[in-house]
């Protein structure tokens, strides 16, 4: 899609926000309406591909003797529900076993907020963000978990705010450990 075809498609959606609306959209009546349409549209936009074309993730050869586990968190998320486009947010945590490559820390954090933009259920975010860091450093092992309020459950539907949904993702040494060390219970056990 261009850039003409994705401005009058915005334009599109911003009458249909006004027409679903319909007599409780009075912008003559209330300023702070007038630009709203355009306004959730940009919003939208922001949410689902905010830094998408800014993110490069970058490894470096690991020269340590031997690998021991990387742990970042809480790294703070946002994302919409695939389900009702309403936001749900949190804390990530994100840990690795290096194998021969390592990241910048903040490239974890970066990953999970490049990740987060977009419509998700946070079971395919937590695994999307595990199976990216897996492919992209070849370590022994990575883990992520994912805590999230979802305003689906909140504001709507059960009512229920406050309720903490939490997600995990494993893989390599983290899902079959090799005997004598358990990386999962190690990283379980830090988080807490």
């Amino acid at each position: 899609m261009n850039d003409k075809e994705r401005d009058l498609a915005a334009l599109r959606v911003a009458e249909a926000f006004e027409l679903v609306l319909g007599d409780r959209w009075n912008p003559q009546e209330n300023e702070h309406l007038k630009d709203t349409p355009a306004r959730w549209v940009k919003m939208m936009q922001e949410l689902t591909n905010g830094e998408q074309d800014e993110f490069k993730f970058t490894t470096f050869r690991n020269t340590l003797p031997k690998s021991e586990m990387v742990i970042m968190g809480p790294i703070s998320y946002n994302s919409l529900c695939a389900h009702h486009v309403i936001p749900f947010f949190g804390e990530a945590y994100v840990a690795y076993i290096p194998g021969e490559r390592i990241a910048g820390l903040s490239k974890l954090a970066r990953t999970v907020k490049y990740f987060s933009k977009g419509l998700w259920t946070q079971e395919e975010l937590t695994s999307e963000i595990a199976e990216f860091l897996h492919e992209n450093l070849t370590p022994l092992g990575v883990a992520v978990m994912m805590r999230g309020e979802h305003m689906c459950m909140s504001l709507r539907g059960v009512k229920e705010p406050g309720a903490i949904t939490t997600t995990t993702s494993l893989r390599g040494v983290f899902l079959n450990p090799p005997t004598g060390k358990n990386p999962k219970q190690e990283f379980f056990d830090v988080i807490k």
